[in-house]
């Protein structure tokens, strides 16, 4: 492969890359009128032509591994796994 098709796909995955974040902020701002809809009706459940619109609790249990490495480092290190792969990053 060419060095000018490298930098051909270079640019264009920088420039997904922004589409996606720009999708993303969109999805953000969505997400927050659509909750304001929510709550101006006094609902987590709407029924919205063949959608169906909730807005429900959850919660998440996680360990603190800090806090367990310091107190209990033997533990900590029985316990935890190192998981690797491969990363790219282009900047």
């Amino acid at each position: 492969m060419s060095i000018n098709v490298l930098l051909t796909l270079v640019e264009q995955y920088k420039e997904a890359a922004q589409l996606i974040e720009a999708a993303q902020a969109e999805q953000e701002q969505l997400k927050i009128q659509i909750r304001e809809a929510l709550a101006e009706r006094s609902t987590n459940y709407l029924e919205v032509g063949c959608h169906k619109v909730r807005l429900s609790d959850f919660s998440s249990t996680r360990l603190d591994s800090k806090a367990i490495k310091a107190v209990a480092p033997d533990l900590y290190d029985q316990y935890s796994k190192t998981v690797t792969g491969t990363r790219l990053s282009i900047t």
